[in-house]
């Protein structure tokens, strides 16, 4: 293994990592406008379900009975969404995403492990002194890295 190698599994990495940002920000504004404008069509109508039920329920519960009953059952349905909110989960995406990031790490870290005393490496970082302790520290320093990268952008989903 080489310099090269080494720089474009690097690259290929933090590419798909952009990649999968981007596409991540996308959908969601996408899925944002969209809940957005349903979330107002859906308020109207709640306004107007509401005005008829109040005319409906007025003289059958009375004057005071009838907005207590309307607000109490306004809270129950928003609980009741707010609960289905609270359960949803990533989709599939979210794990194939993950899969090729996973797999990308795994490639860079066995070809950092197969180079013999990290040759071609060991020798451009340190000029031809102590292989066996470049090697030694290149390799958990990359997947320190990557793990932190790994784990600031869970944090941020």
């Amino acid at each position: 293994m080489n310099l090269n190698n080494l720089s474009r599994h690097i690259r290929l990495i933090i590419r798909g990592e952009m990649l999968l940002i981007q596409a991540k920000l996308a959908f969601a504004m996408r899925r944002t406008a969209f809940m957005a404008c349903a979330l107002v069509f859906a308020g109207l109508g709640l306004v107007f379900v509401n005005i008829g039920l109040f005319a409906w329920l007025g003289p059958l519960w009375g004057p005071v009975w009838t907005p207590v009953g309307l607000g109490l059952i306004n809270i129950a349905l928003a609980a009741a969404a707010l609960g289905l909110a609270a359960t949803l989960k990533p989709g599939p995406e979210m794990a194939l995403a993950e899969e090729i990031r996973n797999m990308a790490t795994d490639a860079l870290e066995t070809e950092i492990r197969s180079a013999p005393l990290m040759g071609g490496l060991a020798s451009g970082l340190s000029g031809g002194l102590d292989r066996s302790a470049i090697s030694g520290l290149v390799l958990p320093a990359i997947t320190s890295i990557i793990g932190a990268l790994a784990r600031r952008r869970k944090e941020k989903a």
